[in-house]
């Protein structure tokens, strides 16, 4: 979110609440995205999400980042839940209505109507928001970068912030941003054993010398999760620091990237088309549904 945004409304009469800090269930955003929709003449924009983007290639922030979250909250009372859903031959989608909460105000609050979302791109996004023509859109911490890089970029690096995906799960106030990654570091097994070993050297290296940890932080823009990482080894971005306060505030716990057991990419194809035609009204939420529970357990079949 734009924080210079958000403390212009704060200042208005009748605001739902004062600070961010107020915000932390669905319920509390929800109202407060309301209220700012209907006072967005007032605050100089033109809605308060930044566009839904489902162009062709465009919808893995909502079939793998945004689903990440009611997959979370299915397997949440698992001791390991990302190792559960990697394991999960089916699912019930029983948190998707959760999904729903977050994705209708979305696309009820848009700067885009829905029946131009499929026209519209993450660039589309970030551009919207980096214009300060939105006050919220929804990305990783990759983003700032595409934000402070924007042509005629408006915001100020020091009020791009992150604020949960607040779903209107039960005990949602004690969990923070989703925190994790589906890329993996590979040697090629099928390279010679001194190949293999010169692999090994250099990402030790790169990953513990005080040279290839200032590439990794400033040139390569990396959170490294490594013991030879200490607090101050961030990159110099806003959502980078903002990952490293929301991992370390005191009573909140990182929701992990359970998207890793997505049975497939033929599967998040299907799930983004049926979200495309649920925004534009074709089908029902019921229908995203099987969609959803039916490909997983054709897909993890095979």
């Amino acid at each position: 979110y734009n924080q210079a945004i958000m403390d212009k409304y704060f200042a208005l009469p009748g605001a739902k609440v004062k600070s961010m800090d107020e915000i932390k269930s669905f319920a509390t955003l929800k109202a407060v995205v309301e209220d700012m929709t209907a006072k967005k003449d007032r605050l100089g924009i033109e809605g308060v999400f930044a566009s839904t983007s489902f162009a062709p290639g465009e919808d893995w922030r909502w079939q793998t980042h945004l689903a990440n979250v009611p997959i979370y909250w299915e397997f949440a009372d698992e001791a390991d839940p990302v190792t559960a859903v990697v394991n999960a031959k089916t699912i019930e989608f029983s948190a998707g209505g959760l999904m729903k909460n977050l994705f209708d105000l979305y696309i009820n609050n848009s700067i885009t109507p829905a029946g131009m979302l499929g026209s519209r791109t993450v660039n589309d996004s970030m551009a919207e928001f980096a214009l300060g023509r939105v006050a919220m859109v929804q990305n990783g911490n990759w983003g700032a970068g595409q934000i402070l890089g924007a042509d005629g970029c408006v915001v100020e690096a020091d009020d791009i912030k992150f604020l949960p995906l607040y779903v209107g799960a039960d005990g949602e106030e004690a969990k923070g941003i989703c925190v994790g990654t589906e890329n993996y570091l590979c040697i090629n097994s099928q390279v010679s054993a001194e190949k293999q070993k010169l692999g090994e050297d250099f990402l030790y290296w790169l990953y513990s010398s005080e040279t290839g940890k200032r590439y990794v932080t400033e040139e390569l823009g990396f959170i490294a999760p490594f013991s030879t990482f200490g607090a101050d080894d961030l990159p110099d971005d806003p959502l980078a620091k903002e990952v490293s306060a929301w991992m370390n505030k005191p009573g909140i716990s990182s929701i992990p990237w359970t998207f890793q057991g997505m049975p497939s990419q033929e599967w998040k194809n299907n799930f983004g088309a049926a979200l495309l035609r649920y925004a534009q009204g074709r089908i029902t939420w019921d229908d995203v549904t099987k969609t959803v529970v039916d490909g997983w357990a054709a897909e993890k079949n095979l």
